[in-house]
């Protein structure tokens, strides 16, 4: 089974598009697609599309401008799953200053946090104990306005980011 050929079709500041198709004649009853980033070299995203059919077109939206994508794909077929395969783009666009956090405990359990940066976007803050687990599995939550109250274990550090 050979893997599918992904081809981007555009992209700009927020969106990628993209094609799906298979170069054999074995039934394709569909695709998993993984749309991977990073922010701020301490933490991976990504983005999981389970697609049905044999060809298709994707448009992924509400993305960062000026930001490396790698996009991985592989077939669902009737004699199995295909290998992956892999594509990169970097959106259009000037890529957002990184926002200025502040962090302050109010009490023992809770953390408020405050930053700068533009309006109407989502905010991941994303909090752990250790660099490893900032990076590995961090504790998160998203939210548009720019500052959050966190509640966190008592008798531990935290490092945070936004």
């Amino acid at each position: 089974i050979p893997p599918p050929v992904i081809h981007i079709e555009s992209f700009s500041e927020d969106s990628i598009s993209f094609s799906l198709k298979m170069t054999t004649n074995i039934k394709v009853s569909g695709y998993v697609v993984n749309i991977y980033w990073t922010f701020d070299t301490h933490r991976q995203e990504k983005r999981t599309l389970i697609i049905e059919g044999e060809k298709s077109i994707q448009k992924v939206a509400n993305l960062t401008a000026h930001t490396p994508y790698e996009i991985s794909a592989w077939a669902k077929t009737e004699l199995g799953d295909s290998p992956l395969s892999f594509v990169h783009v970097v959106t259009s666009g000037t890529r957002p200053a990184s926002p200025s956090l502040k962090a302050k405990a109010i009490n023992q359990t809770a953390v408020e946090c405050s930053w700068t940066g533009p309006r109407n976007v989502v905010y991941g803050i994303f909090y752990a104990t250790s660099f490893l687990e900032l990076y590995r599995s961090p504790h998160n939550t998203t939210t548009t306005s720019h500052n959050i109250t966190v509640i966190v274990q008592r008798d531990e550090q935290y490092l945070f980011l936004v």
